[in-house]
């Protein structure tokens, strides 16, 4: 594995992988407004896909940027993936991102069950794709989900990581995670189908 100390020299027009290695490097200021300008509203998307309160939204954010400035000397990557370093560094800031929101969920105690309904009303909703579902009426969806089965949901099908990884990031049995992302995919149906019938 590869240090952007190593393998990148100073460059006379900053960009990103300048600003990882003038960070790692020199914890350079400048570099850090960088990073920080560059990726705020990536960072932003992706704790508010865990978090609605503006205000911790905005201090997870935060957090995120000071955790990896902090750690940005332990970012690597391989040699023959140096063409990829941006996209690399977008996910292992993103990841940090994640597992600050989740502790923050977990600290709030937000990871209870409020399934307000039956399994047997779950399992009767099929829906048809409509093209005319946009970006932000999903975002509304999940939004409506109980905090436990948007946070899986999301780490699933959005973050991609394993039953296995979620159950140990949420302390959880993995046959727990399976059954949740099953019911917040049914509710979601559910959902889909009320806002379908709204708008006809």
């Amino acid at each position: 594995m590869s240090n952007p100390v190593a393998h990148f020299k100073d460059q006379e027009a900053p960009n990103l992988i300048w600003a990882i290695h003038a960070c790692a490097k020199n914890n350079d200021e400048r570099a850090k407004e960088l990073i920080y300008k560059r990726m705020y509203g990536y960072v932003t998307t992706v704790v508010c896909r865990y978090i609605k309160n503006s205000y911790d939204v905005e201090e997870m954010v935060n957090e995120t940027f000071i955790k990896g400035f902090k750690a940005i000397h332990s970012f690597s990557y391989s040699e023959k993936d140096e063409d990829k370093v941006e996209k690399f560094f977008f996910g292992w800031i993103g990841r940090i991102a994640v597992n600050l929101s989740i502790d923050h969920l977990r600290s709030r105690k937000h990871f209870q069950a409020n399934d307000d309904l039956v399994e047997e009303e779950l399992r009767l909703v099929s829906v048809l794709p409509s093209d005319e579902l946009e970006v932000h009426d999903i975002l509304k969806l999940l939004d409506q989900l109980p905090p436990i089965q948007k946070t899986i949901f999301n780490l699933y099908e959005v973050e991609g990581f394993s039953h296995e990884e979620i159950s140990t990031k949420l302390n959880i049995p993995e046959s727990t995670s399976r059954t949740y992302l099953t019911r917040g995919k049914q509710k979601l149906r559910l959902l889909y189908k009320q806002l379908m019938e709204i708008n006809k």
